[in-house]
């Protein structure tokens, strides 16, 4: 029996990984933050407010295990075969840390003033929403690229 290379284990924790990053700007994208957008914005906030400490500490170990794990395969990536054998897996880590730079500057400003309490006007809660709707459907769009590039990566296997 063949041992299992540790690349291996690597690739397939880090698909594992980016594709949950993934399936929440798909999830977004596909029809929930249309859905969000056609409610009242104050329901909004109160969804926001009720899911926010849910799933805020597993999405922090969630993105800082695929960013490790991403470095890790591409440090292990085989660059001795030419720049398209570790271009996607490169790509893919550095839209990831453009989604966590996303994160840090607009959405968690965002997470904070809807959490804070001090919005209190109809208006204060349509642009809460907007804002945070805007960035979650553009680090979507991050991540389903990132997710893309290493299962194009993945199926051609290209060293």
């Amino acid at each position: 029996m063949k041992p299992i290379e540790l690349i291996s284990v690597v690739r397939i924790i880090g698909i594992t990984l980016y594709f949950f990053i993934a399936a929440q700007g798909a999830f977004y994208h596909f029809g929930f933050g249309k859905a969000l957008y056609s409610i009242p914005a104050d329901d909004f906030i109160v969804l926001r407010k009720a899911v926010d400490p849910i799933v805020r500490g597993k999405f922090k170990v969630l993105y800082l295990s695929a960013l490790a794990v991403m470095f890790i395969w591409f440090l292990m990536s085989n660059k001795s075969a030419g720049f398209l054998s570790y271009a996607p897996v490169l790509l893919a880590f550095l839209l990831l840390v453009a989604d966590m730079a996303l994160i840090l500057k607009f959405s968690e400003p965002v997470n904070a003033l809807i959490n804070s309490n001090s919005i209190d006007t109809k208006a204060g809660f349509q642009d809460a929403r907007n804002e945070w709707l805007k960035f979650i459907l553009i680090r979507g769009y991050l991540s389903i690229s990132g997710f893309l590039l290493l299962l194009v990566h993945l199926v051609f296997k290209i060293r």
